[in-house]
């Protein structure tokens, strides 16, 4: 990619940090995106700042004019003091992220739980812009964000939306509990870790999975049918609690999920009579990046 030097504009950058991937996307003062990156992710924070510094090197962009920086973190976040409670697909507990981003780099820093960011990538970018939305994340590991007549809701303890720990009947028995620095036992069933150790025994990644449903091969129908079921009982109880105008499902695993939606929403229908839209995010994997551009533009505050 050549260089290039922007003298008058200022810019904002998102960074979505999840279990596998680093997305970095950096845009101009008027929300144009100029810079998207997609690195290996790494527990070394060290290691995430100099990928960062890679992609403002490549724009040849002064620091000075960077207005601020969005990050998402996978897990439990208090935003409010910056500090990431417990991520477990990055084993980060009680560590003060947003510090360490502020000593390097000098300028505001808004850190969230990655799929809150995702959600306002998704309001700015993605064309859903409903003031009562039940979004859905599913990268290496599951959770989501609400908004309620205008208002994200984050919850007492900014820990609202960690559906990556709900809990099924059959989640009783000794050892499938939820506890720290550890996947919840929603996550275990529906999220691209579980898809990951389900392809294995097939010698299939999460997107072969969902290839050979749609070519009908018999021995992976039930993996799929199995993850449209739990995600569709989850999706109802949230809509029946919530009462969304929307669902939308994003993450990475969401851009496979087109040959399973419909049967997700038939599910759905059926378990709640509480009406939804059930949508599958246009963003992906790029909504939280984008979300955290969104926190620093203009018309966002």
């Amino acid at each position: 990619m050549r260089e290039l030097l922007y003298d008058e504009a200022s810019y904002a950058i998102g960074v979505d940090i999840g279990g596998t991937k680093v997305f970095i996307a950096i845009a101009d003062d008027e929300g144009n995106i100029i810079l998207k990156e997609k690195v290996k992710s790494s527990p070394d924070v060290a290691e995430i700042i100099r990928a960062i510094d890679d992609c403002i090197r490549k724009l040849n962009i002064d620091c000075g004019k960077i207005k601020g920086i969005g990050v998402g973190v996978p897990g439990m976040v208090n935003s409010k003091e910056g500090i990431v409670i417990d991520s477990p697909s990055l084993k980060w507990g009680n560590l003060r992220l947003k510090d360490i981003f502020l000593e390097h780099y000098k300028t505001a820093i808004e850190l969230k739980n990655d799929v809150n960011l995702a959600l306002i990538g998704e309001r700015c970018y993605g064309g859903n812009d409903s003031d009562n939305m039940f979004y859905i994340a599913i990268g290496t590991g599951v959770g989501s964000a609400i908004i309620a007549d205008g208002k994200i809701i984050e919850g007492f303890g900014y820990l609202a939306g960690e559906i990556g720990y709900f809990l099924g009947k059959e989640d009783m028995m000794p050892g499938k509990v939820n506890g720290f620095l550890e996947f919840g036992t929603f996550e275990r069933k529906i999220s691209g870790s579980a898809l990951t150790l389900e392809g294995l025994k097939f010698g299939y990644s999460p997107q072969e999975l969902f290839l050979q449903y749609r070519n009908h091969n018999p021995k992976v129908k039930p993996v799929i049918e199995e993850f449209a079921l739990q995600l569709a009982i989850a999706i109802a109880n949230g809509v029946s609690l919530l009462n969304p105008e929307r669902v939308v499902i994003g993450g990475g695993v969401a851009e496979s999920l087109d040959c399973i939606i419909d049967k997700i929403r038939e599910h759905v229908a059926n378990f709640t009579p509480v009406a939804t839209r059930i949508e599958l995010s246009k963003l992906g994997g790029e909504a939280g990046a984008l979300g955290g551009i969104a926190c620093f533009l203009k018309h966002q505050n």
